[in-house]
Formats: C-alpha cells, sequence, structure tokens
C-alpha cells in the first residue's frame, strides 16, 4: 500500500516536471577536459537528434518516474562523434563518469550511448547496480529490446524498451 503511494506520488511529481534541466548531474568531474565531451543537458541528451522533442519528454518521464521511486539514474545520449575513441564502449564509461551520472556515494547509475551513424550502441552501468543489472543482462537487453527497434528505424521506441527493461532488472527482488 505504501508504494502505491510513493508511485502516485512519483507520477504526479514527474507530470509537473517533465522539462529538461541542465545541470542535472552535480557531479560532473570539473578536472576532466571537456573538450571531449559534450555538457549534458538532462537526463536525455540527444545531440545527434534522432528523438522528436515529444519523444524526449516521454524518455525522461520514464527515467524521472524511476529515479524518484528509486534515486538510481539512467541517462541517454546520443552522439555524432566519439571523439580520439576507436569504441563506444570506453566513450560511455568515461563520458558517465565525467558527467556524474548516478549517486557518487552509490554508484548508481546507468548511461545508454548511442552512435547511430556508425550503428553502435552501449549500456553502462555504475559498480553499485553490476549486481542488478549484469553485462549479459545489458547484452539481453540490447540484443531483444532495443536493436529489433532500430532496425524498424524506431529509435524512440528502442530506448524506451531499453530503459522499461533496465527499470524492470534492477527493480527486481532477490529471492
Amino acid at each position: 500500500m505504501k508504494y502505491k503511494y510513493l508511485l502516485i506520488l512519483s507520477l504526479f511529481i514527474a507530470s509537473i516536471s517533465c522539462k529538461q534541466k541542465p545541470a542535472t548531474f552535480p557531479n560532473i568531474d570539473k578536472d576532466a577536459t571537456s573538450e571531449i565531451f559534450p555538457k549534458p543537458v538532462g537526463f536525455v541528451n540527444d545531440f545527434d537528434s534522432i528523438f522528436s522533442e515529444t519523444e524526449r519528454a516521454d524518455l525522461l518521464k520514464l527515467i524521472k518516474l524511476h529515479e524518484a521511486a528509486t534515486t538510481n539514474q539512467i541517462a541517454v545520449v546520443t552522439v555524432n562523434d566519439l571523439g580520439t575513441y576507436s569504441d563506444i564502449e570506453k566513450y560511455s564509461l568515461d563520458l558517465a563518469n565525467y558527467w556524474g551520472v548516478g549517486q557518487k556515494e552509490k554508484n548508481n547509475g546507468v548511461l545508454i550511448a548511442i552512435h547511430e551513424d556508425a550503428r553502435k550502441l552501449w549500456i553502462q552501468n555504475g559498480d553499485g547496480l553490476v549486481k542488478k543489472l549484469t553485462d549479459a543482462e545489458t547484452s539481453y537487453i540490447i540484443e531483444s529490446k532495443i536493436i529489433p527497434e532500430f532496425k524498424r528505424n524506431n529509435y524512440y521506441k528502442g530506448v524506451y524498451r531499453g530503459i522499461e527493461a533496465i527499470i524492470r532488472e534492477v527493480n527486481k527482488t532477490e529471492d
């Protein structure tokens, strides 16, 4: 019953606060060079413009509901250039650390990084979530939820389904 009220309150808060706000990640690494990474604009950073405004708002709403209920943070980034990086895995790890996705003391962030032109995608999770969201589970989410929609050129639906699957995984109770 308590969780039902928490969910209703979270839905209400998310519905009135779905606008992106800059500086969403207070733990940004100020010592790292900003020339390599873009400045975050919120939880949904669509630098490659693959989502509509409505789609960005829907993704943001889903992410904020999850954060309000769990404190876990999920960020999405689309990029058209990896800079000096040769692979999206290392890029997404360094970007997640630079932005400070997740709470520093909990390391409970997840970054979904998409490089559409190179057809690359990666889910980077913080060490605080690795027991609930393993590399095998993120690979499964990519292969079964996200990529099938990407093959249909439906990036929004793929990312939305991916976020839903991530949320299901991290919210599973241990038996």
